[in-house]
C-alpha cells in the first residue's frame, strides 16, 4: 500500500500560522498587543480566501484587520 503525502502550500502554511495567533489573540485584548495579533492573524488568513476566491471573506478580513489596526492607536 502507497502512502500518497499531500503538498501543502504556502499560503496553507500562513493561514495555520494566522489561525494560531487568532487562538491566543483573544486572550491579550485587553492589551495593545491583543489588537496587533488579531490584525496580524486575520492578515494571514487573507491570501488563502482570496486564492479561494471567496470575495466576501476578503472584503470582511480587509476590513477587519483596518479596524484593528485603527484600535491599536486609540488603546491607552
Amino acid at each position: 500500500m502507497k502512502t500518497v503525502k499531500k503538498k501543502i502550500d504556502l499560503t496553507d502554511k500562513v493561514a495555520y500560522m494566522g489561525t494560531g495567533v487568532l487562538l491566543v489573540a483573544p486572550y491579550l485584548v485587553s492589551y495593545q498587543i491583543g489588537f496587533v495579533l488579531l490584525a496580524l492573524g486575520i492578515a494571514m488568513l487573507t491570501p488563502q480566501v482570496y486564492k479561494a476566491k471567496q470575495w466576501n471573506l476578503v472584503l470582511l478580513n480587509i476590513s477587519s484587520v483596518i479596524g484593528y489596526t485603527l484600535q491599536i492607536f486609540n488603546v491607552i
